[in-house]
């Protein structure tokens, strides 16, 4: 493919950039006490090697009452100048085209109590969904306080040799949160109309440009706050229509956090929110970048042709594969590590707290310690399963050299994979198998599929080492009918090896149960290409071919032993799932315990102790956990002169992401 827009420079004022490929600031949870850390500079320094043309780094927060997480960097004071100079010249020296630009950061009542110390500030005393509290209302002394804070913060920044500041404005921060009615209920000229809800944004804007005119200034907004009450793509426009006297550029975004319409998980279309960016653009006349979901160059160069845009974001493509600049300008778009928007290893660990990781790419966050280590010794590798983990040790094994053989009972590599994709919302995970498909025919991986691997076939074969990746069975519930012919276990819907009725029983609210009932409750149900072709030729009235495309078909009930529904979900996943479980009708029910499947029933009791039954019912899946598939592992043990590794589920239930960071790990120490 061409690229026409996406590699050309980019004049930002008096900053040009070398592409219009962005890196926007992403919390990693690399910081220490607000300074950076090395393993942060680690991680710039490999995006800048990759290509991008701007990495935003941050959020780094301009005050004590702003700052949001621990592991936050600080740009509050003079002491952290010299590890950000220090980070500044490390990135530029990696490539000295890129640029670096530092995101401010403020939470106003998105700060947490606990986390800062003190009671959070915000333009009105209103509770926070997000931080569950409430904050104090701003005194014309905390306001002069806080935007000077943004002033001092901004020339430091240029003193540490940062190119551009951003404001970070949008996901219902502190600037956000002065421009929205719902938050900002205040009564003097810092509240009320639209035009004194924006003087704090202004103002503070003015403040930063008067002490450093030369510099660029960047604003990230909501493009529509998705939050009743408050402010929608429409007044966006006007807002920055009114903002970007004092701006360089706009940096477009979703909504708040918490927004109820998702704006990064999987089940989001790819650019669906651009027409947020183009709104915008059509009212400004300094450039703008897209954001949220736009995870590979082909689409990036489209919305860049259609002049939606004039730069993309890329945020998790670049955790996922920091090299997808150079690759796309070279031409190799199938070796690009697709990001797939499980957000697993990126948001899920900033809630969790915890270092930013990838489920595509093991190294993110570790660069420095997952290098790859040169070849001492070419070893004959079988590689026994094709699930994540193993095709992830196989394609590492191969890079640095080894012989690899993979031998797979199915006829196609995945495993689980094959499995994982199908439910509506999870499609990306089939980009996974894609992947490793190319890289097998580019590195030269033997392939063995429909080969069911006994003990003497391992004797025959005499390899080096094994990778066992056999993955896992299921558990099946020791219950009262659970051999009746109408049972199944929950993966055999998602490979077509089990029927779906109108009345369906799903025991188990885990991860699979919950998917489950999503996928069988939409299943029959017009699709979406479905639905465009009979709304363009006008067969069905678009008001009734919606209500079919959204409906649930099947009445789906789930039974979950645990209080709670979802484990091994990550937060940033798991409210959509269950919300789209409420949305089709499914009956979630928990703290049950199963007492008989019948031949059209089901008795439990529930949180009560009370007898219950579940008439009229076509099917029942169980989606009760697995374990491991390891009796070949343990007699390749026994022979005692094979070396074995276990990856995957072969060694313990894991999600994906820990068996490719295994997988990867195991592949690079062989």
């Amino acid at each position: 493919m061409k690229f026409f827009k996406l590699f050309n420079p980019l004049k930002i004022r008096n900053l040009e950039l070398s592409n219009r490929i962005v890196m926007p600031a992403m919390h990693l949870n690399l910081a220490k006490n607000g300074f950076i850390e090395d393993k942060l500079i680690d991680f710039y320094v490999e995006r800048a090697k990759g290509g991008a043309g701007l990495l935003i780094v941050g959020g780094c927060y301009v005050d004590i009452y702003g700052k949001g997480l621990p592991s936050m960097i600080a740009v509050d004071d003079d002491k952290y100048l010299p590890k950000l100079t220090e980070f500044t010249k490390e990135v530029h020296n990696a490539r000295d085209d890129v640029k670096i630009c530092c995101q401010l950061y403020h939470g106003g009542a998105y700060a947490f109590p606990d986390i800062i110390g003190r009671q959070p500030i915000a333009p009105s005393a209103v509770y926070s969904k997000f931080s569950k509290t409430t904050p104090r209302e701003m005194t014309m002394e905390d306001i002069k306080r806080e935007q000077k804070a943004f002033s001092d913060a901004t020339v430091r920044a240029k003193k540490a040799g940062f190119d551009a500041v951003e404001i970070c404005a949008n996901a219902g921060y502190l600037l956000d949160q002065f421009l929205s009615p719902k938050t900002n209920k205040r009564t003097d000229h810092y509240g009320g109309v639209l035009e004194n809800r924006l003087r704090f944004p202004l103002e503070t804007i003015e403040l930063m440009r008067s002490n450093v005119d030369d510099f660029i200034i960047g604003y990230r907004i909501s493009g529509d706050d998705f939050v009743p009450g408050s402010n929608t793509y429409k007044e966006k426009a006007i807002i920055a229509e009114q903002l970007c006297k004092n701006l360089d550029y706009f940096n477009i975004t979703g909504g708040w956090h918490e927004t109820k319409t998702p704006q990064l998980t999987m089940d989001v279309p790819e650019g669906c929110y651009t027409y947020l960016a183009e709104n915008i653009k059509n009212h400004v006349h300094i450039p703008i970048f897209s954001s949220n979901r736009i995870n590979n160059p082909e689409l990036a160069e489209q919305i860049l042709m259609a002049g939606k845009a004039d730069a993309i974001c890329m945020g998790r493509a670049l955790i996922a594969d920091p090299y997808l600049p150079m690759k796309a300008r070279s031409g190799e778009i199938r070796d690009i590590m697709n990001c797939i928007g499980c957000n697993q290893g990126c948001f899920d660990n900033v809630f969790r707290m915890m270092p930013i990781t990838c489920l595509r790419n093991a190294r993110a966050g570790n660069e420095a310690k997952t290098e790859l280590k040169p070849l001492k010794e070419k070893k004959k590798i079988m590689v026994i399963g094709s699930g994540p983990g193993g095709l992830e040790a196989a394609r590492i094994a191969a890079i640095r050299g080894h012989e690899v053989h993979i031998f797979e009972r199915d006829d196609k590599i995945g495993g689980l994979l094959n499995i994982i994709w199908i439910p509506p919302g999870r499609n990306e995970f089939k980009r996974v198998i894609e992947n490793y498909t190319y890289w097998i025919q580019k590195y030269g991986i033997h392939t063995h599929l429909q080969t069911n691997v006994t003990i003497d076939s391992v004797k025959d074969f005499n390899p080096d080492i094994v990778f066992y990746a056999a993955g896992s069975k299921p558990v099946i519930p020791p219950l009262k009918g659970i051999k009746n012919k109408n049972v199944f276990w929950a993966n055999d819907v998602f490979s077509g090896d089990a029927p779906v009725g109108k009345n369906n029983v799903i025991i188990g609210g885990g991860a699979t149960g919950i998917e489950l009932a999503i996928y069988i409750s939409k299943y029959g149900a017009i699709t979406l290409e479905a639905f465009d072709f009979l709304t363009f030729y006008h067969a069905l009235e678009p008001e009734v071919a919606l209500e079919m495309l959204q409906a649930g078909r099947n009445k789906v009930t789930v039974l979950e032993k645990l209080p709670k529904l979802g484990s091994a979900l990550g937060k940033t996943t798991k409210w959509v799932l269950l919300d789209k479980c409420v949305a089709l009708g499914v009956d979630l029910i928990t703290s049950v315990d199963v007492t008989e499947i019948g031949n059209d029933y089901v008795n439990y009791k529930d949180a009560n102790d009370r007898d219950q039954i579940i008439n009229n019912v076509d099917y029942v899946y169980y989606a009760t956990g697995v374990i491991p598939d390891d009796e070949l592992s343990t007699q390749i043990k026994q022979l005692g002169n094979i070396k074995i590794e276990k990856i995957g589920d072969a060694r313990k239930p894991e999600t994906v992401m820990e068996a490719v960071s295994r997988g990867y790990k195991i592949g690079n120490n062989v």
